[in-house]
């Protein structure tokens, strides 16, 4: 991402097993790592259980601090303990739904599961919040998919769009 001004980001990783240390969580650093050498300054990573209040913590923390960007790893699944999506539902102010049709048809190139996936994104007091998969290839793979779009909607939410570019002309 070139932009201007300095993307803030935070990753935030729902995972009970990574959270109490049964694994040692891999997609939050390489969530940070890709945020990293697309020109974000990345907060340290935040691991938090598959539970609803830790997860709201964790993102509202992240708006308060002004993060432009908060990347959600994890809870995008059809489990019990799939619930991020509905969450940001209702800590949001809006979602925006065409992100996670773009991430499903894309993500069709490499499963079928991509129908299944509840993955999206939401904007919270000025803050794009990004539900993407608890595995670490797919979530790079999700955030490869919007590496054309994230700047643009990274301006938009600043107030700061001098164009609207086609897709065509951002792959010339």
């Amino acid at each position: 991402m070139t932009q201007s001004e300095v993307t803030k980001a935070s990753v935030i990783v729902s995972s009970e097993r990574a959270s109490n240390g049964t694994y040692i969580d891999t997609c939050g650093p390489a969530a940070s790592s890709w945020l990293t050498a697309h020109a974000c300054v990345v907060e340290p990573i935040v691991l938090v259980a598959d539970d609803r209040s830790a997860l709201t913590v964790a993102v509202a923390s992240a708006v308060t601090k002004g993060q432009h960007l908060v990347v959600i790893s994890g809870g995008t699944g059809l489990g019990s303990k799939d619930f991020t999506p509905q969450l940001m539902d209702k800590l949001c102010d809006y979602p925006i739904p065409g992100i996670g049709e773009l991430l499903r048809r894309e993500s069709l190139k490499y499963s079928l599961g991509a129908y299944l996936s509840r993955c999206g994104a939401w904007v919270k007091d000025g803050t794009l919040i990004l539900a993407l998969p608890g595995q670490p290839k797919a979530l790079v793979d999700h955030l490869g998919i919007l590496s054309d779009l994230l700047p643009h909607a990274l301006r938009a939410l600043r107030n700061a769009c001098d164009s609207r570019r086609s897709m065509l002309e951002a792959h010339a």
